[in-house]
């Protein structure tokens, strides 16, 4: 078994792809056989009319499926609830090559980080940054053990 795609909801929908697409680098996926109509929305949330936009996003293997509703409205949820200690996802983690320049490349555009320093983990590296919504994604670089190459 592996995991297919993570869902998000969002509050703004323009907002997090920029996020998503335009900073992180995930791209639009167009599936011809995907198709999300009102009897469905109504199913998946429990509410009548139920209205939204949906967008898959890729990148390498992973998949993202970002949810904007109108009805039910997507609100925010308060940071202390999202984070550590509350029941749900508390983060996405992500993989990347150089976690030095990520983190340089996060600060310098305006996104607020968790710790003002990259941290070790023993076998990786990584800092937490907070999307739009206040979710938290991990940028983590895996260090080489002894052994391996680089």
């Amino acid at each position: 078994m592996r995991v297919h795609h993570v869902c998000l909801c969002v509050s703004d929908l323009k907002e997090s792809l920029k996020l998503y697409c335009d900073f992180l680098g995930f791209e639009l996926y167009n599936s011809p056989g995907l198709r999300f109509g009102p009897t469905l929305s109504e199913d998946i949330t429990g509410v009548k009319d139920a209205k939204g936009k949906v967008r898959l996003l890729v990148k390498d293997d992973v998949m993202l499926e970002v949810n904007q509703f109108f009805n039910p409205l997507t609100k925010k949820v308060p940071r202390e609830i999202l984070g550590y200690g509350n029941v749900g996802l508390t983060e996405l983690a992500l993989t990347v090559d150089d976690i030095d320049e990520w983190f340089e490349k996060v600060k310098a555009a305006g996104y607020e980080t968790q710790t003002d320093y990259v941290w070790e983990a023993g076998i990786y590296r990584s800092f937490l940054f907070y999307d739009p919504d206040d979710i938290l994604i991990q940028l983590i670089q895996e260090i080489p053990q002894d052994g391996e190459s680089s």
